[in-house]
């Protein structure tokens, strides 16, 4: 009778500690913990105060506040932040994510949030880069395991270009201003920020490579995650608050009126 009692006791306590962890890798308690590269301002950064801020930060603080969730931020580099979903490190990706077909064939995304491109940044007057065949020969900056990482590798089956890929956007910019790349590629948004707070040294050139809007990235088994995100989206750019925190963070309206006509280079 014992040696039943303590088979049945063991069984229970596995039981128990099975549906515990499921629990724990799913965002259905009260925590939504939220995968981010805190190295690429304005959309998510380290203030001077080391706190978390950025476009990216504030959107994802009124989600969680729409799906009455505390949000928890997991700082990960970029280069292993879809890992990281994968591995269950976090519920969702919000970090300047594009939405591309090859991201497609493995996450779900919410509907964008934010209009992106991938653009080129040149020094103040130099109006030679018109397209991106004009990067032939030239020195280009990027951040690694972006988009534009990718983008610029497209181009040197055809075009001579020297590659340099960077930890850290910044890395890119101080990289540029110190005459070790000529040029940077990299998202529309960031380039604004570098070029509004730097205008002496930077500026965007009038080539755009892609069209990539920006998105929630949640793993393939996540659908109703996903519905959620999307209503709670719909009700934030409904109420208007989309639009002021775009303004907030990065000086105008990127909220509407986006084009979701995926145009990426792969």
């Amino acid at each position: 009778m014992k040696k039943i009692s303590l088979v049945l006791v063991v069984v229970l306590m596995a039981a128990a500690m099975i549906f515990t962890g499921c629990s724990s890798d799913s965002a259905e308690g009260d925590i939504l913990k939220i995968g981010v590269d805190d190295s690429y301002p304005p959309m998510e950064y380290r203030d001077e105060n080391n706190e978390l801020v950025g476009f990216d930060i504030a959107l994802a603080k009124a989600l969680g506040e729409k799906l009455e969730m505390e949000v928890e931020f997991i700082s990960t580099a970029f280069d292993g932040i879809f890992q990281g979903l994968e591995t269950q490190n976090y519920d969702i990706i919000m970090s300047s994510v594009s939405i591309t077909p090859k991201r497609l064939e493995t996450f779900l995304f919410s509907e964008p949030y934010l209009s992106n491109g991938q653009v080129i940044v040149v020094k103040p007057g130099d109006d030679s880069v018109k397209t991106p065949e004009d990067l032939d020969g030239k020195t280009v900056g990027v951040q690694l395991g972006t988009t534009a990482d990718s983008a610029v590798q497209k181009y040197m089956e055809d075009l001579d270009i020297e590659l340099i890929k960077y930890d850290e956007i910044i890395q890119t910019f101080s990289a540029m201003k110190a005459g070790y790349v000529d040029y940077i590629v990299v998202d529309y948004p960031v380039a604004i920020e570098y070029v509004g707070n730097d205008p002496d040294n930077f500026e965007i050139s009038s080539a755009q490579l892609t069209n990539e809007p920006i998105g929630v990235c949640i793993r393939k088994e996540d659908v109703e995650l996903k519905e959620k995100i999307d209503k709670a989206l719909s009700e934030l750019r409904e109420e208007g608050t989309l639009a002021e925190i775009s303004v907030e963070w990065l000086k105008d309206d990127y909220t509407s009126n986006i084009d979701t006509e995926l145009k990426v280079i792969e």
